[in-house]
């Protein structure tokens, strides 16, 4: 019975949902859960203190859904073309900021799919979560068969790549649960050495206090010194980790239709940004992962970038426009 309920609930996720990947995994606390408090301890979580605080609950789902017994883990490609040689006078955002707020476009259809297993299994409980709730959501997502874990720490599916977005249903109800794949890494290091911070300490160890996504977006304060000029044009978060890894070269493209690039977020003029006011910014980062960061913090990072990014006229729009986004009104973030 159960057999035909998981291959049911696949069907409805890969298809009508459009998740491009699906897996179930058991509620059992993760034993990356110690490790991350070692993590947190060793001082790595610097500028993640929603981390720090939630540390001791994140490794056991059951912590999320009182009664859990199951996990429900699905992903979203982000991945497309690879990125155009860099211009001078433009700043870059990570790639999976480029695009519609996943945040929205994967709890929606997790909701959903909750709906669908409630029918199928009456009296279940579920609850949904994306990256904002505090689960391990990568060392599930492995567990449940969606990918391996790479050297950087990221989830790895050997056809997609690491350009994946993550969420979870948990659910008191008791499936059937997917087998951890066997691919690795192997003897690559290429991660490590594209990391132009060193935030890679070693294989599988980030330290996030050292790390240009942490910097450029979690950092609250003033970036550090060492920051100026080793931004490597980002304005908002790194990829180079990702791009540098074989599967990532090596895979076709096959991003999700929902979560299409915006092509005014490919590169944003230096000179054009230096001009936005706080509408204007709000404007930009409408309905993308960009709204996070707010116009002052924008504007630090947008500074320490300038010694590598001489400015050159461009243009985004007037000084308060940006491309608008019909869906805006509808997404939230809840980190």
């Amino acid at each position: 019975m159960t057999d035909s309920i998981v291959e049911a609930l696949r069907a409805y996720a890969l298809g009508e949902l459009g998740f491009d990947l699906f897996g179930i995994t058991t509620a059992d606390p993760l034993p990356e859960g110690d490790s991350l408090a070692a993590w947190c301890a060793a001082g790595c979580a610097a500028d993640l203190p929603y981390v720090r605080q939630t540390a001791s609950r994140r490794g056991d789902p059951r912590a999320l859904l009182t009664g859990a017994r199951s996990v429900l883990c699905v992903a979203m490609s982000y991945h497309d073309t690879a990125d155009p040689a860099p211009r001078t006078g433009h700043a870059r955002v990570a790639r999976y900021a480029r695009r519609r707020d996943y945040h929205d476009a994967i709890r929606s259809r997790l909701v959903r799919l909750g709906r669908r297993l409630a029918t199928l299994c009456p009296g279940t409980r579920w609850r949904p979560a994306v990256d904002s709730a505090p689960l391990l959501e990568r060392a599930l997502a492995a567990r449940a068969g969606l990918g391996f874990i790479g050297k950087s720490t990221s989830l790895i599916h050997p056809r997609l790549g690491p350009e994946l977005l993550l969420g979870e249903l948990v659910t008191s109800a008791v499936l059937a649960t997917g087998t951890p794949l066997t691919t690795g890494c192997g003897s690559c290091t290429a991660c490590l050495g594209a990391c132009p911070t060193g935030a890679l300490t070693a294989p599988f160890r980030l330290d996030a206090s050292r790390c240009i996504s942490g910097w450029t977006i979690e950092r609250r304060g003033a970036l550090p010194p060492e920051a100026a000029g080793r931004l490597q044009g980002s304005l908002f978060g790194c990829d180079l980790c990702q791009t540098a890894y074989p599967f990532q070269r090596h895979a076709a493209p096959a991003c999700n239709p929902v979560l299409a690039t915006r092509p005014q977020l490919l590169e944003l003029p230096v000179a054009t940004l230096r001009q936005l006011d706080e509408a204007g910014w709000r404007l930009l980062a409408a309905g993308t992962p960009l709204r996070r960061l707010d116009l002052a913090r924008m504007r630090r990072n947008l500074e320490a970038l300038a010694p590598t990014l001489p400015t050159q006229a461009s243009d985004l729009g007037p000084q308060t426009s940006a491309p608008q986004d019909n869906q805006a009104s509808d997404l939230r973030h809840d980190r």
